[in-house]
């Protein structure tokens, strides 16, 4: 009995392992079949109706002011109506058989096209002048640690400009200083010499490049010949302006001529006036007695005055 047991236990688990080499089989075959399909409808498309073209991309990460070539770009094929605007087909449309250096300006990461705004021209350099916006200007001012927000402050970043200064200093004033927001949603260009936009580290620096207008740069060093500048960090995509309130150190502290009631203080009780003793003059009152034709003028204490009254009233 045991033995017809083990046999029928060993025939189980051999078509068991025969089923499942069986079913693999048929997967892997399926999946061959299912795959070599594909490739050939894939094979059998019309490359021409795809409408590819091909595109300069970066072969590598490009940071600010390196200089293209062959070696660090290469050729890619990409759908028409995906070609980002004033991107390049091909190396001589970037190059136009020029030996001059064309730079990059603002970092670009493997396999991203190349675009006309990203490097310079021919002979261009990694410099400033070509990340100022049209109609700006690029200016410097000058920070300290505390003023230039400890050096957390990176190009790329914008900031308000707060000017403060003693206006009536030179002419013996009371000494007040005055504080106003001069510039709001300035874009930061660089710091000291560092133009690089991605750069991610703070560092504590003694000048900022800021980007504004003529008039804006005017008053920028005017402010600085006058007073002291300071920086204020903006939020990531904050770009609102609006009127400040001008701060002065006189105003710092709200002062009030009346000092405030303490609520915890209990009531001032109301005191008891007491009347002042009456005099000995006060207590004498002059009485006229008539008797027919004679008139007496008679002294008489008060209290007996008011006896004598009520008696006569009381006869009458």
């Amino acid at each position: 009995m045991r033995v017809n047991t083990l046999i029928t236990l060993g025939a189980s688990v051999a078509f068991g392992i025969l089923a499942i080499v069986l079913a693999r089989g048929w997967i892997e075959g399926a999946l061959e079949d299912e795959f070599a399909s594909k490739q050939a409808t894939f094979q059998n498309v019309d490359i021409a109706t795809q409408n590819l073209r091909p595109v300069l991309v970066a072969d590598a990460q490009l940071n600010f002011g390196d200089v293209l070539s062959r070696e660090n770009l290469r050729l890619v094929d990409m759908p028409y109506d995906l070609l980002p605007e004033g991107s390049y087909s091909s190396f001589e449309d970037l190059f136009s058989g020029s030996n001059q250096k064309t730079v990059v300006l603002t970092r670009m990461g493997y396999n991203e096209p190349l675009i006309g705004f990203k490097i310079s021209g021919p002979g261009g350099r990694g410099s400033l002048s070509a990340l100022i916006s049209e109609g700006k200007r690029a200016t410097a001012i000058r920070v300290t640690d505390v003023a230039g927000v400890a050096g957390f402050v990176l190009p790329g970043d914008s900031v308000d400009v707060i000017y403060t200064r003693n206006e009536d200093s030179r002419r013996g004033g009371d000494g007040i200083l005055y504080s106003d927001v001069l510039l709001q949603n300035v874009k930061v260009l660089g710091i000291d010499q560092d133009l690089d936009e991605h750069a991610n580290t703070p560092n504590v620096v003694s000048t900022v490049t800021v980007e504004v207008s003529n008039e804006d740069a005017q008053k920028l060093h005017v402010a600085m010949d006058a007073g002291r500048l300071s920086l204020t960090l903006r939020r990531v995509g904050e770009t609102d302006v609006r009127p400040e309130r001008r701060i002065t150190s006189k105003g710092l502290i709200a002062t009030s001529s009346k000092p405030k009631a303490n609520p915890w203080r209990a009531p001032s009780r109301s005191k008891i006036v007491t009347p002042p003793a009456p005099t000995a003059s006060d207590q004498i009152a002059n009485i006229t007695v008539i008797r027919g034709q004679n008139r007496d003028q008679v002294s008489v204490a008060m209290e007996d005055a008011l006896e004598n009254s009520k008696d006569e009233l009381a006869g009458g």
